[in-house]
């Protein structure tokens, strides 16, 4: 229940609407405690006594009643679903929120299509609850106390009969809490299953229908699918059996008091107006507990997903910044890595996470405007390097310095303003030009725009295309070709204006004359930054101003191109063995 009272507890903050639409669902629900005593008063008095001189008044009068009990109807369900949906709204942005502020090892570990499922299927499953289960359970409460008090009144003997279904009806909800729970939680446990598979395949579209695997992987849909499945029908056939129990029983409460009413009724011990008014109020005291009934089965499935919801909540940040973090306004570039070590996982011993380290006294200083590149064969830890800097992690031991100031003691936010990234697979949104190249400078003006797109060569082919800069280039750049999407980054990070820049094998994945063109604009944006390129093409980093070259997640060797080719180490067997490579393709 603990994941119930947490819920209760964020709608705190909507007490005045709460409140409000509570009053309109309270004057309707005395209202609906009126008709019967008035249909009583008609049959007793004006049939029974056959006298008509009342009944225009009373007619009137359950007119009135009537109206004004289906207007605060019409306001409290208007209020109470706007009230859902501002709560649905509040929370789901809450999440995302969150999420933004998760380490990237979160995302790592977690799928996207799990993530939606939380965000969006598990949100919406607590609109019933607010709508429905918060205010209701309070009012239909009451309510059942009112028919129960209106019962006793009008006779104790029959009201008796009514209540004897009562505590088998409590009996068989305790039951059916006890098994629907876990059935719902693992509901909202394989619809997660559904979306990631789905978001999983719709990534990979390509490589499903290049591979010709879209039977397989229909295969695989239909069996996440069918657990949902399974599992949907197994809460179905536990509902179903259990609300159809308890109207019976409610059911069965009515026959009873129609069969002794009917013999007190014909041995004069009863009205027959008290009779009909005591039937109608039967509906009124077992109507709320049927709905009590079914708001619970409504609790239940909330409480399946607002357990996945708060485990998303108490999920915290692997990076955690200080209190008293510092705001890097401005930097010159100098970055010192010292004595760092580095694993993937949790920040404990190796024994405790089974993670090997992938740094291991990572030493080395870069000045402000200096081009440093690191080169290594894969897994040599380049990119991990790269994901310190960023503080997307932590090392293990040791520090990771910008300017003086350990990043540990640094804003994060502030810190990346200062730092961009320019990936091998670089990553477009589904908009326009022009939104994926203000990303990093919404405030920028079309001559900043424009320069930072001739800048990196990118300007030529924009205007080309169908709208210019306003042209839409799809998911993830789709309809851009490799080097293009390359230069769009190159130019997004030159407006950005970064004092640091990182280029991962940014020009590994196009072909040679786009690499050019991407060269030629490197030169515009190293200019006055302090750089540190990744490359596994040798060839485009010649001119750096230091060469780090690692192995095994260790410096072998440091030095400039001619240096390390002396030297005859790591670097230069890397280089000749590129050389022979182009010498190969251009041969063969």
């Amino acid at each position: 229940m603990h994941s119930l009272r947490r819920l209760f507890r964020y709608l705190g903050p909507y007490w005045r609407p709460l409140l409000a639409t509570s009053a309109l669902i309270l004057v309707h629900t005395a209202l609906e405690l009126l008709p019967p005593l008035f249909q009583r008063q008609i049959i007793d008095d004006v049939i029974g006594r056959r006298d008509l001189s009342r009944l225009g008044i009373l007619i009137a009068l359950l007119v009135a009643v009537y109206a004004v009990s289906e207007l605060m109807d019409f306001g409290d369900q208007y209020l109470r679903h706007t009230l859902g949906e501002r709560f649905l709204f509040d929370l789901r942005v809450r999440i995302y929120d969150h999420l933004q502020r998760l380490s990237l090892s979160f995302f790592e570990r977690t799928s996207t299509g799990e993530l939606m499922s939380r965000v969006s299927n598990d949100v919406n499953a607590l609109e019933q609850f607010v709508t429905h289960g918060v205010i209701l359970i309070t009012v239909d409460a009451l309510r059942l106390a009112g028919a129960a008090a209106v019962l006793l009144a009008l006779e104790w003997r029959l009201a008796l009969v009514v209540l004897i279904p009562v505590p088998i009806m409590a009996f068989g909800l305790r039951y059916f809490n006890r098994r629907a729970r876990p059935i719902y939680r693992r509901v909202r446990d394989r619809l997660g299953d559904v979306n990631a598979r789905l978001q999983d395949d719709l990534a990979g579209i390509r490589v499903i229908q290049a591979f010709g695997q879209e039977d397989a992987e229909l295969a695989r849909f239909s069996a996440v699918s069918e657990g949902y499945y399974r599992e949907r029908v197994r809460a179905i056939r536990t509902w179903s059996t259990f609300f159809p129990a308890m109207f019976f029983l409610s059911a069965l409460g009515g026959v009873a008091v129609l069969g002794l009413g009917a013999q007190m009724v014909i041995a004069g011990q009863l009205t027959l107006g008290t009779l009909v008014a005591f039937l109608a109020y039967i509906i009124s005291f077992y109507d709320p507990l049927r709905r009590l009934t079914e708001v619970d089965n409504t609790f239940q499935q909330a409480i399946a997903a607002a357990d996945r919801i708060f485990e998303l909540l108490d999920e915290m940040p692997e990076i955690p910044e200080a209190a008293d973090a510092v705001v890097l306004d401005k930097v010159a570039g100098k970055v010192v890595f010292d004595d760092v070590h580095f694993r993937y996982g949790e920040n404990a011993p190796v024994a405790n996470t089974g993670q090997k380290e992938v740094l291991h006294d990572v030493e080395f200083q870069m000045v402000p405007g200096e081009v440093v590149a690191l080169v290594g064969p894969s897994g040599a830890g380049k990119t991990s390097i790269a994901n310190l800097l960023c503080r997307f992690y932590d090392p293990t031991h040791g520090r990771v310095l910008v300017d003086g100031h350990d990043l540990r003691a640094v804003q994060v936010r502030s810190l990346r303003r200062q730092v961009a990234v320019v990936l091998q697979d670089t990553f477009l949104f589904n908009a326009s030009v022009r939104e994926n190249l203000l990303y990093g400078k919404p405030d920028a003006t079309e001559e900043e725009l424009i320069a930072a797109t001739r800048a990196a060569y990118a300007h030529d082919f924009i205007v080309e295309m169908p709208a210019g800069y306003d042209t839409e280039i799809g998911e993830r750049g789709v309809k851009l070709s490799g080097g293009q999407r390359q230069r769009l980054a190159l130019a997004r990070a030159i407006l950005a204006d970064p004092r640091i820049l990182i280029l991962d094998e940014a020009t590994s994945s196009v072909d040679a004359e786009a690499e050019y063109l991407i060269q030629q604009a490197l030169e515009e944006v190293l200019k006055g930054r302090t750089a540190l390129v990744i490359a596994h093409r040798l060839s485009t980093i010649r001119n750096a101003d230091k060469i780090i070259a690692l192995e095994g997640g260790r410096i072998r060797e440091v030095g400039n191109h001619r240096e390390l080719v002396a030297r005859g180490g790591l670097y230069s067997q890397l280089y000749q063995r590129q050389l022979e490579l182009a010498a190969d393709e251009r041969t063969a």
